[in-house]
């Protein structure tokens, strides 16, 4: 996010380091540490248009990450050590993102007669939203919009100070450079922006189903106007498996995503049941932004995340939203080599590939 203030910052995190990064060979990287797996995209900018360099994706194991925080630091490092050995990066600076709640993002709709004391007016509100002490944040801030009547809207981002550092370490020790730190919301945005055309007209929702949960984004003219980031994700789902089935996880796992024709009816009961649970935490937030009234009607709705893909979710959040809902598709105008990624290859790892190629976008910005 390209702020406009900053305070307890670390490193210029969360901060104004938009157009100060600099990938080696004009590449920007994204890197999204996720709790199932850890996915890296390296795009090349020329003019405006954009060409993707490198992809890859690791697995972490299942006690890496707790609630989005990183516990155990040395599986993450050996794995995205493996990851970028892997690799042929042509930058080792990356873009990385949090989310989770570690990580809180408010709108705040201000009244500032002294545009000089914007930040300290933007931090003072900030605690009456925030429920940690601020001497143990992250934050930072960017203008949404202001009037000439001295209002002004700030989207407050703020983020702890232990997850940012964890972060920051193991990429550092992993040999990669962390340059910023983003918000997954953001990155959605990127995709959707670089790839789609705006709509004055209709808002849209992007909602990203991982492993480890749901984000839920909906843009307006260009703005995101509402966020909702939910505990609900694949690993829920594996869980109900678990737990109804006398399974251990790994083996749960391996049958949520063992394709659909292989998959027991007792399986695709219990996933039905879960998808049913995510799609009715993504109408409520919908419902909730629709009737806010801060933006404009919404329209179609947009999945990624590789839960995206358990078998039948698309069509149950169609059918108790009401909406029109696709697949985000981050290749859209992304210039391929064909001869090193194939339509079907691309097509197989585009749900995944939203969020690090968001973080490339920006870097790149």
């Amino acid at each position: 996010m390209a702020g406009t203030g900053q305070k307890q910052s670390s490193e210029g995190l969360l901060s104004k380091i938009k157009g100060l990064f600099s990938g080696g060979g004009g590449t920007s990287v994204g890197l999204s540490i996720g709790s199932s797996s850890i996915k890296l995209v390296e795009l090349k900018k020329s003019g405006k248009s954009w060409r993707l360099e490198s992809w890859g994706v690791v697995q972490l194991p299942t006690d890496a990450l707790s609630h989005r925080e990183i516990v155990n630091s040395i599986a993450v490092v050996d794995s995205l050590k493996a990851l970028v050995g892997s690799l042929k990066l042509k930058s080792k600076q990356v873009c990385t993102a949090l989310s989770g709640p570690s990580m809180m993002i408010k709108r705040l709709p201000l009244e500032v007669p002294n545009m000089k004391e914007l930040q300290d007016q933007v931090f003072w509100e900030a605690e009456n939203y925030i429920p940690f002490d601020q001497s143990d944040l992250v934050m930072d801030f960017e203008i949404l919009s202001k009037s000439k009547d001295n209002r002004v809207d700030v989207m407050l981002v703020a983020a702890k100070r232990t997850v940012v550092d964890s972060f920051m370490g193991a990429i550092s020790d992993s040999g990669l450079t962390p340059k910023i730190i983003d918000a997954d919301f953001f990155a959605l945005q990127n995709v959707y922006e670089t790839n789609y055309p705006l709509s004055s007209g209709e808002a849209v929702a992007l909602v990203d189903i991982g492993a480890d949960g749901t984000k839920i984004v909906v843009l307006s003219d260009g703005v995101p106007v509402f966020t909702k980031d939910s505990a609900l994700g694949g690993s829920t789902l594996t869980a109900e498996i678990q737990r109804q089935m006398g399974l251990s996880f790994e083996d749960a796992e391996s049958l949520k995503v063992g394709g659909h024709g292989g998959m027991p009816q007792e399986v695709l009961d219990i996933l039905r049941v879960g998808s049913e649970n995510i799609a009715t935490e993504i109408k409520s937030a919908l419902n909730y932004y629709s009737a806010s009234s801060v933006g404009a009607p919404l329209g179609p709705i947009y999945l990624s995340g590789g839960s995206s893909l358990v078998p039948g979710l698309q069509g149950i959040v169609e059918e108790l939203t009401g909406r029109p809902v696709q697949y985000l598709n981050p290749f859209n105008s992304i210039a391929v080599d064909p001869a090193q990624f194939s339509e079907d290859y691309l097509r197989s790892i585009a749900p995944l590939a939203v969020v690090p190629l968001g973080l490339a976008l920006r870097a790149g910005s």
